[in-house]
């Protein structure tokens, strides 16, 4: 092994995703050792401590938008596996290999989910999401012809499909922020 780490190996020696190391480099939070000619960011990890260690006033801007990602990361691994028990023949690449679009979907879906929309809310907004961009009913999904086959009305999807709708909001909720007592008493009067 070179003296330099992948991104990957950086983040997993620090405790963080990916993603998050990733994204710190691109606001200039941290710098790494050197760019591969493909692009790729290599790490030396003594320095790359020291950066980090040097985050907490940085970090507190990331903080809302950090936990989110997580609780997005978590959101599309969960949606992934279960494309795969469903026997979906296009299951979601792994998230730090997802499409751009993807992230942005489910960051998207966990920031709706946060203000404690319904399943039938979360499915009608990732509709709306991917209409925007382009996206139509099609019986087979593919991501070229921009075609998905759960791009119907909420009450027309096949019930392991509902399932997903209800899975994403149940894991933003054991995930997410949790309300004060105070808040929490006014959630269970209304």
């Amino acid at each position: 092994m070179g003296r330099y780490l992948t991104t990957g190996d950086a983040a997993r020696e620090l405790g963080i995703s990916t993603a998050t190391l990733t994204r710190w480099a691109a606001a200039g939070l941290v710098v790494p050792a050197e760019r591969t000619a493909g692009g790729h960011y290599r790490w030396d990890l003594p320095v790359l401590r020291a950066q980090v260690q040097r985050l907490p006033r940085a970090s507190a801007h990331l903080g809302a938008s950090t936990v989110i990602e997580d609780i997005a990361r978590v959101v599309h691994a969960a949606n992934r596996e279960l494309q795969i028990v469903q026997g979906d023949p296009r299951p979601s690449p792994p998230w730090d290999e997802a499409p751009e679009h993807q992230v942005r979907d489910s960051i998207d879906a966990v920031q709706e989910a946060l203000r404690g929309i319904t399943p039938e809310q979360s499915h009608e907004g990732w509709c709306a999401r991917l209409r925007a961009d382009g996206w139509r009913y099609g019986e087979v999904k593919d991501e070229r012809a921009k075609t998905h086959p759960c791009l119907v009305p909420f009450a027309k999807l096949p019930e392991e499909q509902r399932r997903k709708d209800a899975v994403l909001v149940a894991i933003v909720q054991a995930l997410g922020p949790q309300p004060g007592p105070e808040e929490a008493t006014m959630r269970y009067r209304a």
